[in-house]
């Protein structure tokens, strides 16, 4: 079981208090704050009492005003921070206030029509069978909500019978941009049955008003040159990829209005159409960005906010995605993937060690560089599509062996080549081709989804929209020139960066410090590739009442509900059904990466076992 831990707090703060979850209709810490100050208050109003009578003055000298709230610090942008991101309304008196002079009739009036979900919308036919869906009317611009044509926001729900459950948790993938209509399949955890799980797609992408950036968009980032390519033209082609990206998406008229203040103020609208007064909140990755400003802008409404995987919510993006990631990827191959590799070199042949594990990995990537392959189905095999492979399996353990086959495939079939067998080299790439297709993103698919447009498009206008980037060719070749040599997975490619060409619409979004929130739960693995974990303790300090649940000898992105930790999934279930969190931090040991054949054998016995259950 989990083994509670302190959290240390930086000597430049005082501790930061841990409470319980107030009573409905209070304000979280400020309020405890103000209670525990009413009897220092009470003592100061009888001395000044005493004064006045003493000295006979006519009148009492008047009280000192309550310590005004700070301003409001903003992540880097380009404009002064809205008046809805200043408001923070700390009461729900306040909020209800606010929401009801922002909004007309239109938006404040709806009810959602719930129906079958179709399967298109959520992915599968059986999500469909099991789900309902409605849409929710939004402004397209929350700083003027009564001008343009609404968007619409496709919601989903598990039916229950009987009386509606008195909570209702929303949910997001991350991404930015991840169509989550399917998340409220969440519903099903067992601690989660008397709750009301609400999925959605938020604006830009899957079900909801969509963004597009189009066909010419992904063609110039699928056509760009090998990252590692240094050379003059090819840093050039490079950046004219990036420029052409960035140009593609602004054709599209909404892509001013898909930024993360917009999204949160439409959760809020959702929240309203469902007649709540707060909400709880599930979000992983690109959705704890979403959750950590949800209820800066909102605080009043925040009830019970778990942040999977988290970002680290008070970095600019640049910073996230461009100078976070690279070394988070390369600690998760080198220091989780090479060395479980290595102890199965028997079996694998990628090298008894994890250095000769990356050795391999380095000597097959620059031999498809050099001469790429092609294997049906498959878009062309080269050392960027290997880099996009590598990449997509370190999200999770469980396609680490999916990962090692593949790239004893792929050495096998370059050393049959260089050979000169090339009937037995194809022969061997036919047989690989199945698992390269089954590993490979979707944004490098041959084939890919129609949702899969409206996903790119949403996390690029997301991410270039929301704070600030750098600017110019010769700033990202020399990150890249930085981060390469240190971190060749990832560091490389920190060159080809479309938001470094983006003409991003004036907007500076709050910088999440914690004011007026209740207790939240933040779930991080050590070796998150994607969200570093040094990322997480940024946002859990900043986020005072926050309680940090660390997974240590793990580096699975997503967990909650998802990778199977019973420690993590009994501290969060406990959280979303008592709204009590644990007093201190706490620490969740991993699970271990399975070993080879595991999966395929507990997919028999699940199998077994159902075809025998009664």
């Amino acid at each position: 079981m989990h083994q509670p831990r302190r959290r240390a707090t930086p000597p430049s703060q005082p501790p930061a208090p841990l409470p319980s979850r107030p009573a409905p209709g209070s304000t979280g810490p400020s309020a405890r704050s103000s209670a525990r100050r009413l009897p220092a208050l009470a003592a100061l109003g009888a001395a000044a009492l005493g004064a006045t009578l003493v000295t006979g003055a006519g009148a009492a000298s008047a009280a000192p005003a309550p310590p005004a709230a700070p301003p409001t610090a903003s992540l880097p942008g380009t404009a002064p921070l809205s008046a809805l991101a200043t408001a923070r309304p700390a009461t729900l008196a306040e909020a209800e206030r606010q929401f009801q002079q922002r909004y007309p009739a239109l938006y404040r009036e709806q009810v959602p029509a719930w129906a079958p979900c179709a399967p298109e919308a959520v992915g599968s036919a059986q999500a469909a069978a099991a789900l309902e869906c409605a849409e929710v009317l939004v402004p397209r611009d929350h700083r003027d909500p009564g001008a343009g044509e609404p968007l619409r926001i496709a919601v989903s729900r598990l039916p229950q019978a009987g009386e509606r459950p008195a909570r209702t948790v929303l949910t997001n993938p991350g991404g930015p941009g991840g169509a989550g209509l399917s998340l409220a399949g969440l519903g099903l955890q067992p601690a989660l049955a008397r709750t009301e799980v609400v999925g959605l797609d938020v604006r830009g992408t899957g079900a909801s008003t969509p963004l597009t950036c189009g066909a010419d968009a992904n063609a110039a980032v699928l056509g760009a040159p090998d990252p590692r390519d240094r050379s003059p033209q090819a840093l050039s082609a490079a950046a004219a990829a990036m420029r052409a990206t960035a140009d593609a998406c602004a054709d599209d008229p909404l892509v001013d209005v898909v930024n993360t203040e917009q999204t949160i103020a439409d959760l809020d609208v959702v929240r309203h159409a469902l007649g709540r007064e707060t909400v709880d909140w599930v979000g992983y990755s690109g959705g704890t960005w979403l959750g950590a400003q949800y209820a800066t802008y909102f605080p009043a409404r925040v009830g019970r906010f778990v942040l999977d995987s988290s970002v680290e919510a008070t970095a600019a993006f640049q910073e996230v995605f461009s100078e976070n990631q690279p070394p988070a990827f390369q600690r998760r191959f080198e220091e989780d993937f090479a060395g479980w590799a290595a102890g199965y070199h028997w079996l694998f042949r990628l090298g008894p060690t994890a250095g000769a594990v990356e050795g391999t990995y380095e000597r097959v990537r620059a031999e498809l560089a050099a001469r790429p392959l092609t294997l049906d189905g498959v878009p062309l095999v080269d050392g960027t599509l290997v880099d996009g492979l590598v990449v997509q399996a370190m999200y999770s353990k469980t396609t680490f062996e999916q990962l090692a086959w593949i790239l004893r495939g792929l050495d096998v079939v370059t050393g049959l080549r260089a050979g000169g067998a090339q009937g037995a080299a194809d022969a061997a790439g036919a047989a690989l081709a199945g698992r390269v297709a089954a590993l490979l993103p979707q944004r490098l698919a041959d084939e890919r989804p129609a949702a899969a447009d409206s996903f790119a498009a949403t996390f690029l206008a997301t991410t270039c929209n929301d704070t600030a980037w750098s600017r110019g060719e010769a700033f990202w070749n020399d990150l890249g020139q930085l981060q390469g040599p240190a971190h060749p997975l990832r560091g490389w490619a920190s060159t080809q960066q479309p938001c470094g060409y983006w003409d991003r619409a004036p907007l500076s979004l709050p910088r999440p410090d914690g004011r007026d929130l209740p207790p939240l739960l933040i779930v991080q693995s050590r070796h998150d590739p994607a969200t570093s974990y040094e990322g997480a303790l940024a946002t859990h300090e900043a986020l005072g009442s926050s309680v940090l649940v660390t997974v240590e000898d793990e580096g699975d992105h997503a967990l909650y509900a998802s990778a199977g930790n019973p420690c993590v999934d009994e501290v969060v279930d406990a959280f979303l059904t008592t709204g009590v969190a644990p007093e201190q931090d706490v620490t969740c040991a991993g699970t271990g990466v399975p070993a080879p054949g595991s999966q395929l054998l507990s997919a028999v016995q699940r199998a077994v076992r159902d075809a025998v259950a009664p």
